[in-house]
């Protein structure tokens, strides 16, 4: 690799750094002026964001290039011109090689002078520079000297480079040829499902033939190829979902095909493997991912016409997933967040502005970018010659700047535990903060959020696993609040009414002789509605219009249901309520298991939040056996949702910690108080039991290397009052020991 070329590409990666984060500084501001449903917009932008962080480091190394080349020119230029005259007249090239040293030395020597003259002057009158020019001239120097150090080790940073990007190569080859090895070992699907999918293909208006394979070895649906492309379905989605759940999901997989996703997708990959190095381009791509899902997920549900039927397909696909998910260059219905996804899919789209407007002014956001950093890095390159002549000659003859030292300020919001906001067209409550007295210098309050996805209506919804945040110290006497995560808005019924008042599904009516528009057909079709299922409706006592009827029929609600549920509750149920019990898989048994328990059923919208926490009577029964009864449905609800569990309330006992009221439990597993953490605390010392001190502690990052350092430091046997104050104040081992070495 010549010289020229690898200090340019140098400067490229060391300049790609800032203009990488500018880049992707300039998409978060466009992407919030984009609502969360226009998944193509957003798209859009992520995919512009990632085309320009990679040509400006590309243009820095093109006009590095250029202006290197042009100064060799003229160096070389000159140096010729040097020679031909010497040649041509060597006895007037000495007497001007003499006169210009001459010239230097003698405006040298009148330039002594002068400088004694101002240098008295100045004695006499502002005594020197002032102190903002010596500033400036230590920055100078210490940009110049920073410019020198890294222009002398750029070829080390390139040879750095060419190696990451080798290893990544390998990783991304050897992946590359692991897909092509399970599209060969894969096995035609049969040909009932190879016939659906081509009528999904043509309804999606594919014009390539895509071929439906199955395999052992992938567990998820995934989209393989450009030119012959390929859906590789996994076994157990063929046996374990139901054949309209599967479409569901194949659509999705149709929808990344005619995007031309995996040729996107691979690109992205190369961009992502030369800048392996760069965070910002990395959180670029994800964004890409995210939102390429999402646009998928989009074309789905309208293919299917339920949204909420195409939420639970998902759910259902995760559950049947048994192999640890890994990187792949293919395309799979499960990739992004999946409880992001299924929030988005189910939640009622807010109000934005004009989608013109905004995709409008994201564009902007990302044109003024470039326009930003393209006179930056024209600036930046033409400060490596402007910079060095303006150097001090040497640094010891200015003032070192003085160093202060800011006091910390306050900690950073804290984080703590989940909170669930379940939006299954559901709002769930479960909303508690976690407060202690007020005995210590330091109070801790937290708002906990955690995203959760639908369970399935047979299956207990495994319990949230306690996020464990990293926990800054605070100062005496400072309340953290806790921020919170940002969540959808749930929908209240009035929101929902009026949705549906504007709705025009649940203003038309069938077989009232109102005219059906094209897509309520296609959408009656898809939910297998039939003349014999409107009578059915009817003979519920319930207006068989097309949002019902879909709806409905989507999840399963039948005549026997819905005479249950409202015996059940004792009052007639609205068709929304039907729906949302029978997604959450509420039936007779579970409200019988429940009010078997000492639970009283008569809100359904208490009922719908157990189930989908998983709150079933085998937990109901396994805390009863931990002494544990009589409690609120609610409280139940709470227990789930943070994790507390009979095993968790077990090993807590073996430390020593028993006997505890919901609220302790609650804030104990919310903060993060695990038994492993407990146990290493127990052998550090810790013998407290109490759980407010606990919690404290806990909430404080206060861990068993702390307090190990502060014994190695001489502080021993300390209480948990005067760890809190240590922790509060900052007050480490380090400290300790640098002032007992400053006697």
């Amino acid at each position: 690799m010549s010289g020229l070329l690898m200090e340019s590409l140098g400067w490229a990666l060391l300049h790609s750094l800032w203009q990488g984060t500018l880049v992707a500084a300039a998409l978060a501001v466009a992407l919030m002026t984009v609502g969360r449903r226009a998944a193509n917009a957003r798209y859009a932008l992520a995919c512009g964001a990632l085309l320009l962080a990679v040509v400006l480091p590309a243009v820095t190394g093109w006009r590095q290039a250029s202006e290197a080349r042009m100064e060799r020119r003229l160096s070389r230029g000159a140096g010729s011109e040097w020679t031909g005259g010497a040649k041509s007249s060597g006895e007037a090239t000495a007497p001007s090689l003499a006169t210009r040293r001459g010239a230097r030395q003698d405006g040298g020597s009148r330039a002594a002078p002068m400088e004694t003259t101002g240098r008295r002057a100045g004695h006499e009158g502002a005594r020197g520079a002032t102190l903002e020019q010596r500033g400036t001239e230590l920055t100078g120097w210490g940009v110049a000297r920073a410019r020198t150090a890294l222009a002398e080790n750029l070829r080390w940073l390139v040879f750095l480079w060419v190696a990451g990007v080798g290893l990544s190569s390998g990783r991304l080859t050897a992946e590359w040829v692991r897909l092509r090895q399970l599209t060969r070992r894969a096995v035609a699907a049969p040909a009932e499902w190879q016939a659906r999918l081509d009528m999904l293909s043509e309804r999606l208006g594919l014009t390539r033939a895509v071929r439906l394979l199955q395999s052992t070895e992938v567990d998820v649906p995934s989209a393989v190829g450009f030119l012959s492309p390929v859906v590789l379905l996994p076994v157990s989605a063929l046996s374990g979902l139901p054949a309209r759940q599967l479409e569901m999901v194949l659509a999705h997989e149709l929808a990344h095909i005619r995007r031309h996703d995996f040729a996107v997708n691979l690109v992205q990959v190369l961009v992502e493997t030369l800048f392996f190095y760069h965070p910002a381009i990395r959180w670029v791509s994800g964004v890409i991912r995210e939102e390429r899902e999402n646009c998928c997920d989009d074309v789905a549900v309208s293919a299917s016409g339920n949204s909420i039927s195409y939420a639970r397909a998902l759910t259902a696909l995760e559950s049947l997933r048994v192999l640890p998910e890994a990187p792949s260059p293919a395309m799979s219905a499960l990739g992004g967040s999946l409880p992001d996804r299924v929030r988005r899919i189910i939640t009622t789209p807010a109000t934005h502005c004009s989608s013109r407007w905004a995709a409008g002014a994201s564009v902007l956001t990302l044109v003024s970018s470039l326009a930003v950093a393209a006179p930056l890095t024209s600036l930046v390159l033409r400060q490596s010659t402007a910079v060095a002549p303006n150097a001090p000659a040497s640094p010891a003859a200015l003032a070192p700047p003085s160093t202060t030292i800011a006091a910390p300020g306050a900690p950073p919001a804290l984080a703590v535990g989940p909170k669930v906001d379940l939006d299954v067209a559901v709002a769930p409550k479960v909303a508690f903060a976690l407060t202690v007295a007020p005995k210590r210098p330091a109070l801790v309050s937290a708002t906990t959020k955690a995203a959760f996805a639908v369970p399935l209506p047979q299956v207990a919804a495994a319990a949230t696993p306690v996020t464990k945040a990293a926990f800054a110290v605070p100062l005496p006497q400072v309340v953290a609040a806790a921020a919170p995560v940002a969540a959808p808005k749930p929908v209240t019924p009035d929101e929902d009414d009026a949705d549906d008042a504007d709705d025009p599904d649940e203003r038309t009516s069938v077989g009232a002789g109102q005219a059906l528009s094209v897509d309520q057909l296609v959408a009656l079709k898809v939910a297998g509605v039939t003349p014999e299922r409107v009578k059915e409706m009817e003979s519920m006592g319930y207006e068989p219009t097309v949002g019902n009827l879909v709806k409905m029929s989507h999840a399963g609600v039948t005549p026997a249901f819905t005479k249950e549920m409202n015996e059940r509750f004792g009052e007639k149920l609205d068709a929304g309520t039907l729906v949302k019990l029978r997604h959450m898989g509420v039936t007779p048994d579970y409200l019988a298991a429940l009010q078997s328990a000492g639970f009283e059923t008569n809100d359904p919208e208490e009922i719908i939040q157990a189930r989908a926490l998983g709150v079933d009577a085998a937990y109901v029964q396994g805390l009863k056996a931990a002494g544990y009864s009589g409690m609120s449905l609610e409280e139940l609800s709470e227990l789930r949702a943070v994790g507390v569990n009979p095993d968790y309330i077990a090993a807590l006992a073996r430390h020593g910690v028993s006997k505890l009221d919901v609220d302790d439990l609650t804030q104990l597993r919310a903060t993060g108080v695990t038994p492993e953490w407990l146990g290493q605390m127990r052998s550090a010392g810790v013998k407290t039991t109490d759980p407010e001190e606990l919690t404290e502690l806990r909430a404080l990052g206060i861990q068993p290397r702390f307090l190990r350092e502060l014994n190695d430091a001489g502080l021993k046997d300390l209480s948990v009052d005067e760890l809190v104050r240590l922790r509060s104040g900052g007050v480490d081992a380090d400290f300790i020991r640098r002032l007992r070495d400053s006697k």
